[in-house]
């Protein structure tokens, strides 16, 4: 109980970070929508984180089934994929045959979100755990393609992708993170959980300062 409100609630306060960053730097003015959608995205994961702090200290466990949180991380993972998907990859792929081999590549992340569901989550007895993450899991997987996808594809003019690709490998990493934390979590490998746990809260800080940073060198 006491390892699971430590970890919530420092990704809880690292997102908190990153959400009060987003809100001041992105939500102005002339910003892309792109910016405001990933801030959404950090916003999502400290409300969950939140939820998650809240639950443990008036029930002294977390709900290791279905909960309000499971809903702030989805919707973390929704709007880092409506920003990948709809504001940027149309503006570098084009569907034609050229990119065939980098979107075939691209399902190499998504793939191994699925095995990492497969091993770990298939072997359960708790048919809840399964449905559940297996949802989450469908989430994370369309997130992982585009972050995948967006690192490794060929950059178009004016150096938009290039300049994301920082940002992009973060948003993958997080992916991961999410569920190794899950995985260490209900294995009970407790090194796992606190490792997954600390990087993604390093991430929740540092992923819209390197945003920033990157749109920063957009030449258009």
């Amino acid at each position: 109980m006491k390892l699971e409100l430590a970890m919530n609630l420092l990704i809880f306060l690292c997102s908190l970070f990153g959400t009060v960053y987003g809100l001041k730097e992105f939500f102005k003015k002339k910003k892309a929508l792109y910016l405001k959608l990933i801030t959404c995205g950090i916003m999502s994961l400290m409300l969950a984180r939140l939820y998650q702090v809240i639950f443990i200290v008036a029930h002294g466990d977390l709900n290791k089934g279905f909960h309000i949180g499971i809903l702030g991380i989805i919707g973390s993972f929704m709007f880092f994929f409506s920003a990948n998907f709809g504001q940027m990859d149309g503006l570098v792929d084009d569907k034609t045959k050229a990119f065939r081999k980098t979107r075939l590549i691209s399902l190499a992340a998504p793939v191994m979100i699925l095995v990492l569901y497969l091993v770990f989550f298939m072997k359960t007895d708790n048919t809840e755990l399964r449905i559940v993450w297996g949802v989450v899991a469908f989430f994370i997987m369309q997130c992982a393609y585009y972050s995948f996808k967006h690192i490794i594809i060929y950059d178009v003019d004016f150096g938009i992708i290039k300049s994301l690709r920082e940002y992009n490998l973060l948003s993958l990493i997080y992916a991961f993170l999410i569920m190794l934390e899950a995985i260490g979590l209900y294995t009970e490998i407790k090194p796992l959980y606190i490792a997954s746990c600390i990087g993604t809260g390093i991430i929740a800080v540092t992923l819209l300062p390197v945003l920033k940073g990157g749109v920063e060198k957009w030449t258009i």
